[in-house]
C-alpha cells in the first residue's frame, strides 16, 4: 500500500461495491462508509492478537469495506507461467469473492500481521502471512481469483490495521484510500473518515504478539498429511 493512491471506479469496482453494498455501502452514498470507517479504526485501536480469535469480530459491513477495498488493489496484469505480463480478467468480480467468515479469518490473519510490523518483527509477519496463504491453500476450496482475493485482502488490511493506509471520502467521487506517505507527498486527499493510528508495543504486547504468530505458524507447519487448517 506504501506510495500508491488508489481509488475505487472503474465497472469492475462498481461491480464490487454493488455486490458488496446490501447495507448502503456505495461510492455514491459515503454515509454508509463512515460508520463503518469508525468502527474499522476502534478495532484497529483497541485489536490485540488474543482478543481476534473470539468468535464474531468485525462486523458484516466492515468485512464488506476491506474486501471492496482488496478488491480494488488486485492488479490489472500479473505475471503469467513464462514470466510475461497477462491481463488479470476483473470484469466479475463474483469470481474473487469470498464468503465472509472466510474474510474473517484472513483479517484475523492481517491483525497478527499488522501488529508484528509495529513490534518491528517483520520475519514473524511474513512467518505470519506464510502460514495463513499455506492453511488457504490447503483446503483445496479456493480458485486462483479467490486466492489472489485472500491475498490482497490481508495485504490491505494488515497497512490499514497498521495505520499506512486510511479510508477517506473524495468529492463527487466516493470513497477511496491513501497511503500516509502520499498523503504526505501531494496527492490529492478528500475528507478523513478514519486514519487508525499504528498500534503500540510495549514490551509485554511484543510478548504476546511473538507467542501468538509462533503457535499460529507452528500449527500451520506442513507436517501432518490431513491436519485441519487452523481457524
Amino acid at each position: 500500500m506504501r506510495g500508491a493512491w488508489l481509488q475505487l471506479g472503474g465497472a469492475a469496482g462498481a461491480a464490487m461495491l454493488a455486490l458488496l453494498s446490501s447495507e448502503s455501502l456505495r461510492a455514491a452514498d459515503p454515509a454508509g462508509v463512515r460508520p463503518v470507517a469508525e468502527e474499522l479504526g476502534q478495532r484497529a485501536a483497541a485489536a490485540a492478537p488474543e482478543t481476534q480469535q473470539k468468535s464474531g469480530g468485525l462486523s458484516d459491513s466492515s468485512v464488506r469495506v476491506l474486501m471492496t477495498y482488496a478488491f480494488s488493489i488486485i492488479p490489472e496484469t500479473q505475471a503469467g507461467a513464462d514470466g510475461k505480463q497477462v491481463k488479470n480478467d476483473k470484469s466479475d468480480p463474483t469470481l474473487f469473492l469470498i464468503p465472509m467468515d472466510d474474510a474473517r479469518r484472513v483479517i484475523r490473519a492481517a491483525t497478527r500481521s499488522a501488529y508484528a510490523e509495529a513490534c518491528q518483527l517483520e520475519n514473524l509477519a511474513q512467518a505470519n502471512y506464510q502460514a495463513m496463504m499455506r492453511s488457504e491453500e490447503a483446503r483445496k476450496t479456493w480458485s486462483g481469483p479467490q486466492l489472489q482475493m485472500i491475498h490482497a485482502l490481508h495485504m490491505f488490511s494488515t497497512s490499514y490495521f497498521s495505520g499506512n493506509a486510511r479510508i477517506t471520502e473524495l468529492p463527487d467521487e466516493g470513497a477511496s484510500t491513501v497511503s500516509k506517505g502520499d498523503a504526505e507527498s501531494g496527492q490529492p486527499e478528500g475528507t478523513d473518515l478514519v486514519a487508525p493510528k499504528r498500534p503500540q508495543c510495549p514490551p509485554e504486547q511484543k510478548q504476546k504478539v511473538e507467542s501468538a504468530i509462533n503457535a499460529y505458524v507452528q500449527a500451520q507447519a506442513p507436517s501432518g498429511a490431513g491436519a485441519a487448517p487452523a481457524q
